[in-house]
């Protein structure tokens, strides 16, 4: 009969694989090696597949509940199959879905997993996360010595090494780090979570998105503010303004130092100059959000308002673009079924986090509750992050950290 232990092993092993077939991906897409189905894809429906015989071996309860959630958002695609007798968009859409619900399914099957392993099977999700992170960097890095491809096409701007969903890469460094920075900061000495993050921040302006720059500066400044320090106590708060009074300017000057030094300083500093703020720091996507909802007010049914229309409708009304807001592309895709989805699972995730926070042996709800935010923000500004096919295992990874008791094993 087949073990559970090492059924997960092997799904945890192939999650190594995720990275360096994603680069494979990016190489034959740029050399204009088109298949039917992407290698990329490929490789994460297997995962999903593995994931769901798991499910139906030793968790049927969660099959039915991830297939459910599936059926849930193709519902909108079922809808324009039945309207328009094509279903020539059914694959396009199923792999839209399973981007959005791959978060979900390997929270699910994290979560069990770190319920049910020992100290030394644990090990393995921080070696994967190491692992990741180092392949991650490499490629943004290679640049510097000619080789990958760059963020923008125009201007040799940027790096995202040799991976194709460029746009996803600062997201990627933005959870690894905060995985990796966090049990530095619990099992190391302090100086060594800031030599870290500083390189971290080197990363994200070497790939040449505001997006990487923001978040990294954002997890060096909050993942040291412990719960304790933000009680609205005299003491607490006299210790946060130290806090902020000594790290901001600090990391803001260093951060502007290296900005500029940037090849990307050019691109970011043109813009500045000719958009107004807000559609600087939303570069244009709230432009993007205005066409939408006319499309929306003036095209949608009532059903299709309540279920969606599907990824491959919704590109097809905006002229094949997206908003690239997830909250706002997520209601224009599955309507107002997928946006209240999205909010229930966000708020079930953050009512746990905080009631684990109250237990003295779960070390890293306050960090997860911190995380769920800095993600929203993010993908507000600047998307591909729920939906985003490279960080998807990972954020599921990072939610299911709340269950971990014992932090002592990653200094092991």
């Amino acid at each position: 009969m087949l073990k559970l232990k090492k059924l997960d092993a092997l799904i945890v092993l192939l999650m190594f694989a995720l990275l360096p077939i994603d680069m494979i991906n990016g190489i034959m897409l740029r050399n204009a090696i088109i298949l039917p189905i992407t290698l990329g894809q490929v490789f994460k429906l297997i995962i999903i597949a593995v994931l769901f015989f798991r499910f139906f071996i030793f968790n049927f309860k969660l099959l039915v509940t991830s297939f459910l959630m599936f059926l849930m958002l193709l519902a909108p695609t079922f809808y324009q199959i039945l309207i328009h007798v094509d279903a020539s968009f059914l694959f396009s859409d199923i792999i839209k879905v399973s981007k959005y619900l791959t978060p979900l399914f390997s929270f699910f099957f994290f979560r069990d997993y770190i319920n049910r392993q020992d100290a030394i099977e644990l090990k393995q999700l921080f070696k994967l996360v190491r692992f990741s992170y180092i392949i991650l960097v490499v490629n943004i890095l290679i640049k510097y010595i000619g080789l990958g491809y760059p963020m923008y096409r125009y201007g040799d701007i940027g790096s995202k090494g040799f991976f194709y969903a460029g746009n996803e890469t600062s997201a990627l460094l933005i959870i690894l780090s905060a995985i990796l920075a966090h049990s530095i900061l619990l099992t190391s000495k302090r100086w060594k979570f800031y030599a870290f993050m500083t390189f971290s921040l080197v990363v994200g302006i070497s790939i040449g998105s505001k997006t990487g720059v923001l978040g990294i500066l954002l997890l060096m400044l909050l993942i040291p503010i412990k719960q304790s320090s933000i009680r609205l106590s005299s003491k607490g708060l006299q210790k946060l303004n130290y806090k902020l009074f000594a790290y901001v300017p600090l990391i803001g000057f260093g951060a502007w130092l290296a900005l500029k030094s940037s090849a990307g300083y050019e691109r970011i500093s043109y813009f500045w100059n000719k958009l107004d703020v807000l559609t600087f720091v939303f570069s244009h996507r709230n432009f993007f959000f205005l066409d939408a909802y006319k499309v929306f007010k003036e095209k949608y049914k009532l059903m299709e308002m309540f279920i969606g229309v599907g990824q491959t409708k919704y590109e097809f009304l905006n002229n094949s673009k997206i908003i690239e807001i997830d909250i706002a592309d997520i209601f224009f895709t599955y309507g107002l079924m997928g946006i209240l989805l999205f909010i229930f699972l966000i708020e079930k995730l953050l009512t746990k986090s905080f009631r684990f926070s109250k237990i003295k042996e779960y070390k890293h709800t306050n960090f997860v509750f911190l995380m769920v935010f800095i993600l929203l923000g993010i993908s507000s500004i600047s998307g591909h992050v729920f939906s985003s096919g490279m960080s998807a295992i990972f954020i599921g990874l990072l939610f299911s950290l709340m269950y971990l008791k014992n932090y002592g094993l990653a200094k092991k």
